[in-house]
């Protein structure tokens, strides 16, 4: 099978269908910058001889979860990648969109904690809520907002149903009123390994640094950049 998704091969050189690969297509008039258009017979798609933005490469998606992970700004990734800073906002949400929240797994330990960032300036504090399975390290699930229960007790409610066996926090004192005291504990040490992942996270994220001039100027993107760093 020919792949012809590369800017340098033209379907005219090709001769095929660069969705289905069929060789059934015919020319179907110019676009307004004369490039030539094909119709596919086979897959009822309509495509130009060869396109010249870098947003439609095929591994382009890849390619942003890639740089998402490895902790690239939105204007850094857009100059790697060549393409605009609104086209990539746009593929992020449509990616996140894809992911959906891992499977939880019954009657595990879980640790659970928050990370303050700030939306828009500094005087709009928010925090970033996880949990992760203690003996995994993997997060199970996530939630932005205010550090009130309402935030918090969306996290708790997860794991509760996910009949968890052992809950462990910081002393914050929201989390005696949410969490039953039967599985829940405070003890030293024993959320070494979410505070291991909030320094990663602060690593990657530079909106999530303790002094940072980087701020998140939106909430659906900064949802759906996590969602990507965590479960893409």
């Amino acid at each position: 099978m020919i792949e012809c998704h590369s800017l340098c091969i033209k379907v005219s050189d090709t001769g095929i269908c660069i969705y289905c690969y069929s060789k059934n297509i015919i020319k179907n008039g110019t676009t307004k910058t004369r490039k030539q258009q094909y119709f596919c017979k086979n897959c009822y798609k309509r495509f130009i001889d060869f396109y010249t933005y870098k947003a439609y490469e095929k591994n382009i998606n890849s390619q942003i979860i890639q740089l998402t992970k490895e902790g690239l700004g939105i204007r850094s990734t857009a100059r790697v990648l060549n393409i605009s800073t609104t086209t990539l906002l746009k593929r992020i949400i449509y990616i996140a969109g894809l992911i959906t929240q891992p499977k939880i797994s019954l009657y595990q330990s879980y640790e659970l904690d928050e990370m303050r960032f700030y939306m828009t300036n500094k005087s709009n504090q928010m925090w970033l809520t996880y949990a992760i399975n203690k003996d995994t390290k993997k997060i199970v699930s996530f939630q932005i907002g205010k550090r009130t229960n309402k935030t918090l007790n969306t996290i708790i409610k997860t794991l509760l149903h996910s009949k968890a066996e052992k809950i462990f926090t910081d002393k914050l004192r929201n989390y005696q009123y949410l969490i039953p005291k039967e599985i829940h504990s405070t003890k030293r040490f024993e959320t070494n390994s979410i505070e291991r992942k909030n320094l990663t996270i602060r690593t990657h994220l530079k909106r999530f640094n303790r002094r940072t001039i980087c701020f998140t100027k939106n909430n659906t993107v900064l949802y759906s950049i996590l969602k990507i760093y965590f479960w893409g």
